[in-house]
């Protein structure tokens, strides 16, 4: 029999308004049940976008309902919000097992995270760095660089997380004056668009070495085409990961784990 799940994975990536058709709909859903179920309504979930409310809210939670120093307690309430109350970006319980796993296999002392939204990977990989492991997570929202610094404090892994405020570009100097000019671990998890230019970025500027593993999420929703190709060229050893949308039984994604065989120092 031949499974259907290759057949959707190739229909959404083909189709992908139907990506986000779906995708609308089940966030919208989430706030029907909450109104129908007379619960309080609140901005909708466009407005909270834009305003930062929802990450705002998600860390108050977090503050709340779970001690310092914890960081599983920490995952597991960002991930019940996600599951629960309104849908967050962040690679969630499920393709977080993915990234577990790369982790432990490549056991990074230097690792970099371009997206970090509010924190949650950051909490998640700083969480099994081997000691004196240090990540860099790169983001340029102010708002959401506010929030992941408070949680990642509040999970007691300051000395393990440094969060920029900026992009790739401008944050090079920053890493370099950190002692940071190779990675052993990246993160791609941003822009869509801009997967391709700065994990180019990344090789020309010699941060990668042989070895040095990229974690690309997001590949298939919203998808990065360029990206999938890319990794799947000979300077890489690429493995894809089928799998669902952070907090969503229904839309596939992919998650690449690539590990860089090209040469070493800037290009």
């Amino acid at each position: 029999m031949i499974s259907s799940k290759p057949l959707l994975a190739s229909l959404l990536n083909e189709v992908p308004l139907l990506q986000y058709f779906v995708h609308w709909v089940l966030r919208r859903s989430m706030a029907l049940r909450r109104f129908l179920s007379g619960g309080p309504r609140g901005p909708s979930p466009m407005q909270q976008q834009y305003s930062g409310q929802k990450e705002q809210n998600v860390l108050d939670m977090v503050l709340r309902t779970t001690p310092p120093g914890n960081p599983e307690a920490v995952l597991d309430a960002i991930d019940n919000y996600g599951w629960n109350c309104d849908f967050l970006m962040n690679i969630g319980d499920r393709k977080g097992a993915i990234l577990d796993q790369a982790l432990q296999k490549r056991q990074p002392q230097v690792a970099i995270e371009l997206g970090g939204y509010i924190g949650y990977s950051a909490v998640r990989i700083a969480s099994q760095l081997p000691p004196g492991g240090k990540l860099y997570s790169i983001d340029p929202n102010e708002s959401h660089v506010r929030v992941a610094r408070s949680l990642v404090q509040h999970a007691g892994l300051s000395d393990k997380v440094e969060v920029i405020q900026g992009i790739l570009e401008t944050s090079i100097q920053v890493l370099h004056q950190r002692g940071a000019h190779t990675v052993d671990f990246a993160l791609i998890d941003h822009v869509k668009h801009l997967y391709v230019k700065d994990l180019l970025v990344l090789q020309k500027n010699g941060f990668l070495k042989k070895g040095s593993v990229v974690v690309g999420d997001n590949v298939l929703t919203p998808g990065s085409p360029e990206f999938r190709k890319h990794v799947q060229s000979d300077e890489y050893t690429t493995v894809e990961h089928l799998t669902n949308l952070e907090y969503s039984n229904y839309i596939l994604d992919i998650v690449t784990v690539s590990k860089y065989k090209g040469r070493e120092g800037p290009q």
